[in-house]
């Protein structure tokens, strides 16, 4: 009698959560606009046809920084992609650039977030924040700032 009674509140159950799914999805006859009547299209899938390719990003502008009487000074030139040849010092207050450098002695870096590799640097000086500084070499770093990063 018990597993009976307990069959049947379990059918009962399944029933109802039937009935219930089912009265969501259907309209009452006439009624086009419901979710089911309607022929909208599903949504549109966001993933990218080639999910592992690196985006695309937009060209920056190139520019050069000379180097007079041994020292550079990168400034006024955001969101560029800057090359500085090899210099004793160099101090950049610019950001949001790419700056390449030569081989660097003194680098001073008030700008931020900035992106700035060289082949070859004395000593790192960072006032600015986010900025990342690659180098082959193992400068010495004095970092003022935040969130900068630099990698050897």
């Amino acid at each position: 009698m018990r597993a009976s009674h307990i069959t049947t509140v379990f059918i009962l159950a399944l029933a109802t959560a039937t009935v219930s799914g089912c009265s969501a999805d259907s309209a009452p006859d006439g009624d086009k606009t419901s979710p089911t009547a309607s022929a909208s299209p599903r949504p549109t899938d966001i993933r990218t046809a080639n999910p592992t390719a690196k985006p695309t990003l937009p060209a920056l502008e190139k520019t050069e920084v000379r180097c007079e009487d041994g020292s550079a000074i990168v400034e006024d030139v955001n969101n560029k992609d800057v090359t500085v040849p090899d210099c004793a010092r160099v101090t950049i207050n610019t950001s949001n650039a790419v700056i390449h450098l030569g081989v660097t002695e003194e680098l001073t870096v008030n700008g931020a977030i900035n992106g700035i590799d060289a082949p070859s640097i004395g000593s790192v000086t960072i006032t600015g924040d986010g900025n990342r500084v690659t180098t082959k070499s193992k400068p010495e770093v004095d970092d003022q700032g935040s969130s900068n990063a630099v990698q050897h």
